[in-house]
């Protein structure tokens, strides 16, 4: 499935980040831009989430679908990339719906196997039944969009805190993951090298993403032992989260991927 998504080995798949803060055209031009900064760089696929809002609760706010959904429409008309969607914190429902709306060729969640405790504001428990989520997907009728999965990721606590990293990764591969995340302990932050190594010795068949920390300093280390990467603040001025896309720093890290590649 990754491969019909993105056609090609190792694709890297950038963040753009949706703050809204009350003017919907801002928005779908910082969007706009960062697009095409980030095709112009080579990137491979996108991946739109909603950033610094309201995470309170499991769903996110109606107006959080609305703005996310319309931005999608409209960013992209203007590009070939392949996209996804991730409506946090765990708001599946939306993923799915407008995926459906917009053409998604994949949708990532925050949690899938695992019980977390959020690192973030108002701390509250996340967890979802897979096979809710495996089954919203087929009655949309959405087999082929792909589903990635965060596996004992950044941002939230594990419960229990012992669990067996493989442990999660089995189960997220049983319970119908199409990929697996892997991430650092937070935005930014590395994702170590141990942590993919015991994730591909028992992820069989199911693809194994890097989802925090991949930048030019990183990539020989980490990229011969994933099958991906979802970048984000490695990629923006000065590696600020909420910065603008910063298309060198896209071309520095693409050139280092096509070399490794090869």
């Amino acid at each position: 499935m990754i491969d019909r998504i993105f056609r090609t080995t190792k694709p890297i798949v950038a963040m753009v980040h949706l703050q809204y803060r009350g003017n919907l055209s801002r928005l779908v031009d910082e969007a706009l831009q960062d697009i095409e900064r980030l095709e112009r760089g080579g990137i491979d696929g996108l991946l739109f989430e909603n950033w610094g809002g309201d995470y309170s609760d499991r769903h996110a706010p109606q107006e959080v679908r609305e703005y996310m959904k319309a931005v999608m429409e409209e960013a992209t008309k203007r590009t070939k990339l392949p996209y996804g969607i991730n409506v946090l914190p765990l708001d599946y429902e939306a993923d799915f719906d407008i995926a459906k709306e917009t053409d998604a060729r994949f949708v990532q969640i925050d949690t899938f196997v695992d019980r977390v405790k959020t690192d973030y504001g108002n701390e509250f428990i996340l967890q979802v039944e897979p096979r809710e989520i495996i089954k919203y997907r087929k009655r949309l009728g959405l087999e082929n969009v792909a589903l990635f999965t965060n596996i004992q990721t950044k941002h939230y606590t594990t419960i229990p805190p012992n669990k067996k990293l493989e442990t999660s990764a089995i189960q997220a591969v049983q319970n119908g993951a199409d990929v697996l995340v892997v991430t650092g302990e937070s935005t930014g932050k590395k994702t170590p090298k141990e942590k993919l190594v015991r994730v591909k010795r028992v992820s069989g068949d199911v693809p194994v993403f890097i989802g925090s920390g991949f930048d030019i300093t990183t990539a020989e280390e980490l990229l011969p032992y994933a099958d991906g990467v979802v970048v984000g603040t490695s990629v923006k001025y000065n590696g600020i989260t909420e910065n603008p896309i910063d298309e060198e720093r896209v071309k520095e890290l693409m050139n280092i991927v096509y070399r490794l590649r090869k």
